[in-house]
């Protein structure tokens, strides 16, 4: 199953620095650090806000003790929510991880989204919906025995959470 997990990391993950400008007129960067080990356990997800001035203000540090890697960042009205997938925690061997920041960069919760096998968010964006919320897209491994095998391949998954990360549906 890790070795699994390695495959999907290197061929799957972006490897590169990515941004997106925040409100304030400043700038959040987001990229992975540590994951070219064959262990996991130095992967994390890592978040810089910058000024206007382009002066690092806060630098964050997310992640647990094996792979966890970012895929997208979405600034919501009382901070950040970054999108990536994890084996450090949840159910499976990679879930959905979603993990709320304040506007200081402060861990307020993270949630995980999956079963046994793969699971991948790629984007998140609000819904649109009169409810709120937010749109999770990527992929589910559905494998047609018990254990990873030749037998596997990948559907599309939509997952739907609000304002505190609780899934409120899964296709």
């Amino acid at each position: 199953m890790k070795l699994l997990a390695i495959i999907s990391l290197l061929f799957l993950s972006p490897t590169t620095e990515q941004s997106i400008d925040t409100k304030d007129g400043g700038k959040l960067k987001f990229y992975n650090e540590g994951c070219l080990s064959n262990n996991g356990e130095n992967c994390d997800i890592i978040i810089e806000k910058y000024d206007t001035s382009q002066k690092l203000s806060w630098k964050a540090a997310v992640g647990g003790s094996s792979w966890d890697y970012v895929e997208d960042v979405i600034e919501v009205a009382d901070g950040f929510l970054v999108l990536g997938n994890t084996s450090s925690y949840g159910k499976g061997n990679l879930d959905v991880y979603v993990v709320k920041l304040d506007p200081q960069g402060k861990e307020q919760w993270f949630r995980t989204y999956g079963a046994f096998f793969n699971e991948y968010g790629r984007t998140i964006a609000p819904s649109g919906d009169p409810d709120g919320g937010y749109i999770i897209k990527g992929e589910r491994q559905h494998c047609l025995k018990e254990n990873v095998s030749q037998d596997c391949y990948m559907k599309p998954l939509t997952i739907k959470i609000n304002e505190i990360g609780d899934n409120l549906y899964e296709q």
